[in-house]
């Protein structure tokens, strides 16, 4: 008889990777349709339900379930669809505010603008990292360090540093995603006018 959900939460908490193992395979699935009929869109619903499992595994040790483990998780991936799809308005938001901004302006002075909202956008993602991730992320990008030479200075392992780096540059680009797709359209608006 497999183990019923308290106990399998219960080993999770415990960091047994099995456990998790068994749980993420019992409602992955269900747990995307779920999603699905929330955000209307199976790759959105993937990323969201691994996210929510990501989540679970990395706090793990802090999460108290006073329902039942599936009742946590469907609650978990709702809140985390509602995310996404406040996200999606924001971006959605900021794409119209440039279409209709470069509508009105000249070349250079959209090139200028959207630089510099660039730039505080992504300065504004680099200060909500991590502090060490921020370290890292810092003396490889604006430093021009390598990961050796970062390993070698805060004594650290290579693998430290690029495991590190991968979570920086996962954060930053889910913080810059709304500016990927307006960069792009107005690129397409500046590159193919007239």
């Amino acid at each position: 008889m497999p183990p019923d959900d308290n106990l399998l939460f219960s080993l999770l908490k415990q960091g047994n990777k099995p456990a998790f193992d068994t749980l993420f395979r019992k409602y992955y699935v269900r747990l995307c349709r779920f999603a699905y009929t929330l955000l209307h869109s199976q790759v959105s619903a993937e990323e969201t339900v691994q996210d929510v499992f990501v989540r679970l595994w990395e706090q793990r040790q802090q999460i108290s379930i006073n329902t039942s483990t599936l009742a946590y998780l469907y609650a978990s991936v709702k809140n985390q669809s509602m995310n996404e799809l406040k996200k999606d308005k924001i971006r959605r938001h900021h794409e119209n505010e440039f279409l209709l901004y470069a509508s009105y302006t000249e070349d250079s002075a959209i090139n200028d603008q959207a630089e510099e909202k660039l730039k505080r956008a992504i300065e504004n993602a680099c200060q909500l990292l991590p502090p060490k991730c921020r370290e890292i992320f810092e003396l490889s990008r604006k430093e021009g360090l390598t990961y050796e030479e970062i390993a070698d200075y805060l004594d650290i392992s290579k693998k430290t540093v690029e495991n590190q780096m991968a979570i920086a540059f996962q954060k930053l680009r889910q913080q810059l995603e709304p500016y990927l797709q307006v960069l792009w359209m107005l690129f397409c608006l500046l590159f193919f006018r007239g």
